[in-house]
C-alpha cells in the first residue's frame, strides 16, 4: 500500500502540497556518512494504488531524459511520466533543472534570449534534419555499424524531446552509442556538457521513498546506522510518498548520495532509496 506521511505535528489529516518555482536553500545542511551497502532486496507485495493530493504539473518545452528504467516506483507514474529518469528538463516558463548526482538538481531561470539561444544551437547541430526509422538496428540512420552490428534487448535509450516552434522526440540506444553518426554525437555532447552560469540547488516538492526492512542477523550492516527523527512518522516497509515540506526535508538527507541509506527506527534497520517527482511528472490516481 502507498503510504502518505503528513508534514504537520499535530495530527492533521490532509495533506499539503507546495509547488516552488525556485526554492529557497533550507537554513541547515545535515551531513550524514553515505553507506556503500547494498543488501539483498527483499520486496513487499504489490501495493495497493492510492488517490495522490492534486498536483498541476508544468509544461514541458525541451526534455533530455532516460527511458527504460525499471523501478518499483513505475507503477505510481502515469503512462506518459512512466519508465523515465529525466537528465535535463526546460519548462514554458523558462525553469531549467539539470540532474547533478543521484539524487541531485540544479535550477536555474532562462531568460528568453537563453532560451532562444539554446533551442537554436540544436537546429544548428541538425537535431531537426536527421534521419532515423527509431528502429535502431542497421536499417537506422542515426548509426554507422559497418560489420560490427550486434542485436541487444531490453536496453535504455536517450531521448530527446522539444516542444517549441519544432516538435520533435528522438532516442538513441545506448548499447549503440559508440556506433552513432558524428552529428548526433556532437548533440548528446553538447547537452550533456550544458550548464548556463548561476545554478543553484533545486529542491523538489514531491517523492517517493522505497522502504525495506533488513535483517541485521544475515546482513552486513554499518556499526552505526542513521535514526529515522521521529517527527518522520513510523516507518512502514513499503513505498511511501511524501510532499511539501517534509519531503524537502528528508531529501536533503538523500542530497548527492547515490546509494541507499540505512536508518534505524525502534530498534529496526531499513534500508531506505529516493526518487524525486519532478514538476511535469502525473502520478497515477487510481484507487
Amino acid at each position: 500500500m502507498v503510504f502518505f506521511l503528513v508534514a504537520a505535528c499535530n495530527g492533521e489529516k490532509d495533506i499539503t502540497t507546495v509547488f516552488p518555482s525556485i526554492t529557497p536553500e533550507p537554513s541547515f545542511t545535515p551531513t550524514f556518512t553515505p553507506t556503500k551497502i547494498r543488501p539483498t532486496r527483499t520486496f513487499p507485495p504489490p501495493p495497493t494504488r492510492t488517490p495522490f493530493p492534486d498536483y498541476q504539473t508544468r509544461q514541458v518545452i525541451f526534455n533530455y531524459y532516460v527511458v527504460g528504467n525499471h523501478a518499483d516506483y513505475n507503477l505510481f507514474f502515469a503512462p506518459e511520466s512512466c519508465c523515465s529518469i529525466t537528465r535535463m528538463v526546460l519548462y514554458n516558463d523558462g525553469q531549467l533543472l539539470i540532474a547533478d548526482k543521484a539524487n541531485t538538481y540544479k535550477q536555474k531561470v532562462l531568460s528568453p534570449a537563453e532560451i532562444k539561444e539554446f533551442l537554436s544551437k540544436l537546429e544548428t547541430l541538425g537535431f531537426y534534419s536527421l534521419e532515423s526509422n527509431q528502429q535502431h538496428d542497421p536499417t537506422d540512420k542515426l548509426y554507422d555499424f559497418g560489420n560490427n552490428y550486434q542485436e541487444s534487448f531490453d536496453a535504455l535509450r536517450d531521448c530527446i524531446f522539444v516542444d517549441a516552434d519544432r516538435s520533435r522526440n528522438l532516442c538513441v540506444y545506448e548499447p549503440n552509442l559508440q556506433f552513432l553518426i558524428p552529428k548526433m554525437k556532437n548533440i548528446i555532447k553538447y547537452l550533456d556538457e550544458y550548464e548556463p552560469a548561476g545554478m543553484t540547488p533545486y529542491y523538489p516538492d514531491r517523492i517517493f521513498l522505497s522502504i525495506e526492512t533488513i535483517d541485521p542477523a544475515t546482513e552486513n550492516l554499518p556499526a552505526t546506522a542513521i535514526p529515522w527523527d521521529e517527527h518522520f512518522r513510523e516507518m512502514p516497509s513499503a513505498t511511501v510518498y511524501l510532499d511539501g515540506e517534509m519531503a524537502k526535508e528528508i531529501f536533503m538527507l538523500f542530497a548527492s548520495k547515490e546509494n541507499g541509506i540505512v536508518f534505524s527506527q525502534n530498534g529496526n534497520e531499513y534500508m531506505v532509496y529516493i526518487r524525486v517527482i519532478l514538476p511535469h511528472e502525473k502520478l497515477t490516481n487510481a484507487n
